[in-house]
C-alpha cells in the first residue's frame, strides 16, 4: 500500500474511453473517464486523471504530486497494428537466401473471422511493414549449434546500409536465422550501421525476441520498430508533463505478459494488448482476496469483449500470439476476444433479411448515434438507451446527455424498416443477439477447456459489462457473477494491484532420447534417468541460457531501483515429445541440470503436465523429450490499493433508492425501481427487475436474479 497521505494513480487508454483510478491510503477509490482522442493520447491520460481528481476535490497537480505510484495501460501499438497505420519507413537486414520469409505466413487465418477465414482467396493479404524492396539479404551462416559456418562479409553489409539510406529509413530491423544462439553477426551489423549512421534506429533480433522459429522472431523485430518510436513518443510526453506537475518517480507501464515496468526499461512490443491484461491482473487480485480456486473475467468495453481464463493452476499464457494479421513471439496473456461491445453495430442483412450485431464497431469517434456525434448507424448502446436500460441524462454521471430521439431513429431507420417490426422490438432484439453471442463465447471458452462454470466465479466489468452480464451468463450456471462498482475503470483498478514483472525467453534446444519408460504404469522410470542421456553440450546450453537471463532479468531490476534480495524468479520449460509440434509451457522445478536428480525430476514435470492436459493414453515416449526454450518470469513488489473489509448492514436498500423509471424487459414495459450504488451498504440487497446506476456504468437486474452488496462493497448476483 501507498504511504500515508499519498495515492496510486493508474490510467487506462481504450478506443473510446480512457480511464483512471485514484487510490486513497485509506483503500478508497475515485474514478474518472474522459474519451480517448487517439491523436492526442497524452491528454486523454491527463483528462481522465482531472476528472477523478475533480470528483476527489482536489486538483489534477494535487493528485500527481501526491502519488506514490503512476501507470498505466495503453493499445497504442495495437491499434497502429490492427488499424495499419503509417509508422517510421523502415529497413531490414537479413540472412541471403530467405529476404521473403516475412511475406509468406505460417498460419494464413491468423487475424481472419470465421467469414474470412472460409474465404481466404478473397480476404487479401495484409499489407508488409516492409516491403520486399527494402529488405536486404547478406552472407552469413550460423549453424543450430550456434557455430559460425560462414563469416559475416562486412562489405556487402556496408552496401546494404548505403542502399537502404538511400532510400530515406529511419530504422532497420536485423534478423538473421540462428541469431538466437549466437548473436555475433547481428552485433556486427549493428557497430556498422551505428558508425555508418549513428542517428538510425536498430532492433535486433536476438535481443527483442532471442527464441526459436524465425517468422514470429522476424515479425516481431520489425514491429518493435515500427510501433516503437510513436510509444516511445507518447511516453515521454507523459512523463514529462508529470515532472512539471511534481511527480519525480518513473511511469509505470502495464505489460502483455502481465505485471508492469518503468518506461526505462520498456520494450514497444510487450506493450501490445496491455491494456486488457489490466483487467486480467485485477481478477487475479479480487480472486486471491476471495479465495475463489477458478475465475472467468468477462470485459465488455466499446469495441469488443473480452473474456479471461483463470483456472487454479495458474496463468495462461499465448507463446506465439496474433496481432492484427501478424504472429509474433512476444508471450502475451491470453485474451479471448470478440467483436461485441457498446459501439457494436446491428445491421440487416439486405438479402435474408435477418438481424446481425457487429463485429463493426462505431468506436468513440462517431460513435453511437445516441452520442450526438453524426454517427447514424445503430448500436448496442443505442438499444440499451431505447430501451431505457441507460438513462440518457445521467451518462458518465449525468457529464453527458445522451440523444435518445437519435437513437430511436437510427433503430427504426436502419433495422426495424428493413425487418417490417416495431423499433422498441428493434432494439431488443439487438440486445439479445449480442448477449447470445458473448453468451456462447463463455460457453465455447469453458467447454474448450474442459471447465466446469459451477466451480467458476464470473467477474463482470468494462463500461457495459454489468448492463450486458444477466443476458451473457444466462443459463451456463456459473456459482455468482460479481461486478465491482468500478467496473467500467476495472482494467485502470486492476493495472494498479499489479507488481512490476518481466519475462525472458531464449532457446537453447535440449533433445532428451532413448528416455526409460514403463509401458505398465505409463510413467518415466526416475531411477534410470541420469544426465548421461543428454549430450554435455546441451545440459551445458540449458544451464547457461537460464544464467544469461537471470543476469538480464536482475539487471533490468537494477535499473528499477530494486536489489536482487526484493527479486522473485520462476523458471519455465517450453517442452514436446520429439516429432510433435507444438510444445507445453510448464513451471521447472529446476534452474540448472547438475545432478541425475535435476534431470528426472525436468522429466517428471513434463510427464505431469502432459497427462493433465492430454491423458497418458496420448503419451509418445519412444521420440524422446524435446525442451525448445525456456522462460524466466523476475517480479518485484509494487506499491498496491487494498480494498476495504465492511460490516454488514440490513438488507433494506431502500435509502440508495432514486426513483422508478419504465424499462423494457422481456417483451414488456416495467415500472422499475432505480438505485444508486453510492449510497448502497454491504448487505443492501434487490430482486429483479431492478437497475443499479454507477457513475460510468448501468448494472441491469432481470426479474429471476438478486443481487447483494458484499463486505468489499462488490455486487454479486445469484439466481432468486
Amino acid at each position: 500500500m501507498a504511504k500515508n497521505g499519498t495515492y496510486i494513480t493508474y490510467v487506462d487508454t481504450g478506443g473510446t474511453f480512457s480511464d483512471a483510478v485514484i487510490v486513497e491510503p485509506d483503500g478508497t477509490f475515485t474514478t474518472g473517464k474522459a474519451d480517448t482522442l487517439p491523436d492526442r493520447l497524452e491528454e486523454s491520460f491527463f483528462n481522465c486523471i482531472e476528472v477523478a481528481a475533480k470528483s476527489h476535490g482536489k486538483s489534477l497537480k494535487q493528485v500527481i504530486a501526491n502519488s506514490a505510484e503512476i501507470g498505466y495501460g495503453t493499445t497504442q501499438g495495437t491499434n497502429i497494428i490492427v488499424a495499419e497505420l503509417p509508422g517510421p519507413k523502415l529497413g531490414m537486414i537479413t540472412t541471403k537466401g530467405i529476404e521473403d520469409r516475412t511475406l509468406y505466413w505460417r498460419l494464413r487465418t491468423a487475424g481472419l473471422t470465421k467469414v474470412e477465414a472460409m474465404h481466404m482467396a478473397a480476404s487479401g493479404h495484409p499489407k508488409p511493414i516492409i516491403p520486399r524492396t527494402l529488405i536486404k539479404g547478406v552472407t552469413e551462416r550460423i549453424d543450430s549449434m550456434g557455430e559460425v559456418v560462414f563469416p559475416l562479409r562486412e562489405g556487402e553489409v556496408r552496401k546494404a546500409v548505403k542502399e537502404l539510406l538511400d532510400e530515406g529509413i529511419e530504422g532497420i530491423a536485423i534478423c538473421f536465422l540462428w541469431s538466437f544462439l549466437n548473436p555475433v553477426h547481428e552485433q556486427k551489423v549493428r557497430d556498422i550501421i551505428q558508425e555508418m549512421a549513428p542517428g538510425v534506429m536498430i532492433a535486433l533480433s536476438s535481443e527483442v525476441s532471442p527464441t526459436i522459429r524465425e517468422y514470429p522472431r522476424f515479425t516481431n523485430t520489425i514491429i518493435d520498430l515500427h510501433i516503437g518510436k510513436a510509444l516511445k513518443e507518447l511516453l515521454g510526453k507523459i512523463e514529462g508533463r508529470l515532472k512539471e506537475y511534481g511527480y519525480k518517480k518513473p511511469l509505470l507501464v502495464m505489460q502483455a505478459a502481465g505485471g508492469v515496468a518503468q518506461t526505462v526499461v520498456v520494450k514497444p512490443c510487450t506493450t501490445l494488448h496491455s491494456g486488457p491484461v489490466g483487467g486480467l491482473a485485477g481478477v487475479e487480485f479480487l480472486k486471491s482476496i476471495y479465495g475463489f480456486p477458478n475465475a472467468l473475467g468477462s470485459d465488455v468495453g466499446g469495441t469488443s469483449f473480452d473474456v479471461t481464463f483463470l483456472p487454479e493452476r495458474g496463468e495462461e499464457l499465448k507463446l506465439e500470439p496474433v496481432v492484427g494479421r501478424y504472429e509474433i513471439a512476444t508471450p502475451m496473456r491470453e485474451i479471448i476476444t470478440m467483436g461485441a461491445g457498446g459501439g457494436t453495430m446491428a445491421w440487416v442483412d439486405p438479402v435474408t433479411l435477418t438481424l446481425h450485431v457487429g463485429p463493426q464497431s462505431a468506436g468513440g469517434v462517431p460513435g453511437p448515434a445516441c452520442y450526438d456525434r453524426g454517427g447514424t448507424e445503430p448500436t448496442v448502446t443505442d438499444a440499451d438507451v431505447v430501451l431505457n436500460r441507460i438513462d440518457a441524462n445521467y451518462f458518465l454521471g449525468g457529464r453527458k446527455k445522451l440523444n435518445r430521439d437519435k437513437a430511436l431513429a437510427a433503430i427504426e431507420e436502419k433495422i426495424a424498416k428493413p425487418l417490417k417490426i416495431d423499433a422498441i422490438e428493434a432494439a431488443h432484439g439487438i440486445c439479445e443477439i449480442v448477449d447470445a453471442a458473448m453468451n456462447a463465447t463463455v460457453k465455447a471458452v469453458l467447454a474448450t477447456r474442459g471447465a466446469d462454470a459451477s466451480k467458476f466465479v464470473l467477474f463482470a466489468f468494462g463500461g457495459a459489462g454489468p448492463a450486458h452480464c444477466a443476458g451473457y451468463s444466462a443459463g451456463l450456471g456459473f456459482s455468482k457473477v460479481i461486478i465491482p462498482p468500478f467496473a467500467a475503470v476495472f482494467s485502470a483498478f486492476g493495472a494498479s494491484t499489479a507488481d512490476v514483472k518481466h519475462r525472458f525467453e531464449a532457446s537453447p534446444y535440449l533433445l532428451l532420447p532413448n528416455l526409460p519408460f514403463d509401458v505398465v504404469t505409463s510413467e518415466f522410470e526416475a531411477d534410470k534417468i541420469t544426465l548421461d542421456l543428454a549430450p554435455s553440450w546441451a545440459i551445458q546450453r540449458f544451464n547457461s541460457a537460464f544464467a544469461g537471463l537471470e543476469e538480464r532479468a536482475f539487471n533490468d531490476l537494477d535499473k528499477e531501483g530494486f536489489k536482487k534480495e526484493e527479486v522473485t524468479l520462476k523458471h519455465e520449460i517450453m517442452a514436446r515429445y520429439g516429432g510433435q509440434l507444438w510444445e507445453l509451457r510448464i513451471a521447472s522445478p529446476v534452474s540448472r541440470l547438475s545432478t541425475d536428480t535435476d534431470l528426472a525430476l525436468l522429466v517428471k514435470a513434463f510427464e505431469s503436465e502432459y497427462k493433465t492436459r492430454y491423458s497418458e493414453i496420448v503419451m509418445c515416449p519412444a521420440g524422446g523429450i524435446e525442451i525448445i526454450s525456456i522462460g524466466l518470469v523476475a517480479s518485484a513488489p509494487a506499491a498496491k490499493p487494498r480494498l476495504l473489509k465492511k460490516d454488514l448492514a440490513g438488507k433494506d436498500p431502500s435509502v440508495a433508492l432514486k426513483g422508478e423509471r419504465n424499462v423494457y424487459f422481456d417483451g414488456k414495459w416495467l415500472s422499475t425501481k432505480i438505485y444508486d450504488v453510492m449510497k448502497f451498504k454491504p448487505g443492501n440487497k434487490v430482486e429483479g427487475p431492478t437497475i443499479i446506476e454507477m457513475t460510468d456504468s448501468t448494472l441491469i437486474i432481470p426479474g429471476d436474479r438478486q443481487v447483494t452488496m458484499d463486505e468489499y462493497s462488490n455486487m454479486v448476483m445469484e439466481n432468486r
